[in-house]
């Protein structure tokens, strides 16, 4: 459930409002809804390993995607970019850097 008060949430980790409450419904079906702390503080990460990006539709999936990922395999920042050439990105994420988005 959102809470009734986002609060500086969003300013903090560089959410944007739409993207909250789909990061969160993503989270729970992922089975990372427990852990949404962890998903909002790699949000930030993931934006600033692609490059601190203007998060709007659909760049800003990409970077949740990316958060998501990264706690899925509990990956640091630093250890994403040091195997980012043999780790099985989101599609979302390699589209971005293709260009394709």
């Amino acid at each position: 459930e959102l809470p009734s008060a986002i609060g500086s949430s969003v300013y903090t980790h560089e959410i944007p409002g739409g993207q909250y409450t789909n990061l969160l419904f993503q989270s729970k079906q992922l089975g990372l809804g427990g852990r949404f702390a962890e998903v909002k503080k790699a949000y930030r990460d993931a934006n600033m390993v692609m490059g601190d990006i203007p998060k709007v539709t659909p760049s800003s999936k990409a970077v949740g995607d990316l958060a998501q990922f990264m706690i899925q395999l509990k990956l640091t920042p630093e250890e994403l970019v040091a195997d980012a050439a043999t780790l099985p990105l989101p599609g979302s994420v390699v589209e971005y850097f293709q260009g394709a988005i």
